[in-house]
């Protein structure tokens, strides 16, 4: 079964996220992790590297563009640690082909409303052991600019790690997507704007702990963010959004279309 069942649907409007546990196995992972990792030495290498370009910080935050993805370190400079990397499939083979896993998309035909599919983004979270929190926010407002067809996105994230409230896991507000697009805070700087003001909203915030190998498809417009990892282990997460075929990737005047054979 690859479809959305009529209870995932269900659950995907009421909510506005479902997930399924231990989608992938063992194996698979293995070459999963080993693909991040391998990604994230090609940024570290590129950053060392004489040719780099420099970083750009925005409030706490520092940016960079290395190897054709954009770079968010973490926050903590003696991490010395990516946080998130947007693009980053091109970077390594295993995580091209997870992009089509048909396991991934073909519970978006149904929440979008389409047969065929295109990659509207991608990237790797990766929070290290003491890795930073991430405040509240929504994927709506973040994408607005540059999507052809936002209504129609859905988030597709694959666990590459266990995730748990020590190690950072996600927490989000169950129905929250329901509100739409919600206006951001005006006092935390040039960012601000992008985080939610959640004291507009109702409804109490979990977390959404699950083990390696799970997959949750969520809603673009749901509230969510993360604590700290305070554990000693890695928390690492494939992100890929879907979109009708024929449309751009974020940002890109590229299209990729998702391959289902």
């Amino acid at each position: 079964m690859h479809g959305a069942t009529s209870e995932e649907l269900q659950q995907y409007r009421e909510l506005g996220f479902f997930c399924r546990e231990r989608v992938f196995s063992e194996g698979e992972l293995e070459s999963l992790r080993r693909a991040s990792e391998d990604a994230h030495r090609q940024i570290m290498e590129a950053a060392a590297s004489d040719e780099a370009p420099p970083s750009d910080r925005v409030d706490n935050q520092r940016y960079q563009m290395l190897r054709g993805s954009t770079i968010k370190w973490e926050w903590r400079d003696d991490l010395s640690a990516v946080r998130s990397m947007e693009p980053c499939h091109h970077l390594a083979p295993p995580l091209e082909a997870l992009i089509d896993d048909i396991r991934l998309w073909k519970p978006c035909c149904e929440l979008i409303g389409c047969s065929e599919l295109s990659l509207f983004s991608d990237k790797l979270n990766v929070k290290r052991p003491g890795g930073a929190p991430f405040p509240w926010h929504q994927e709506g407002p973040y994408w607005a600019y540059g999507a052809e067809q936002l209504d129609k996105v859905v988030s597709v994230l694959t666990y590459l790690d266990e995730a748990t409230k020590e190690n950072g896991c996600l927490w989000v507000i169950p129905g929250s997507h329901k509100h739409g697009a919600l206006q951001g805070l005006e006092d935390r700087g040039v960012l601000g704007a992008l985080y939610t003001n959640v004291d507009l909203i109702d409804g109490e915030a979990i977390p959404v702990e699950l083990p390696a190998g799970s997959v949750l498809w969520f809603h673009r417009d749901l509230v969510h963010g993360s604590q700290s990892n305070r554990s000693d282990t890695n928390r690492r997460v494939f992100v890929t959004a879907y979109q009708p075929a024929g449309l751009k990737r974020w940002r890109l005047d590229k299209k990729r279309p998702i391959r289902s054979a």
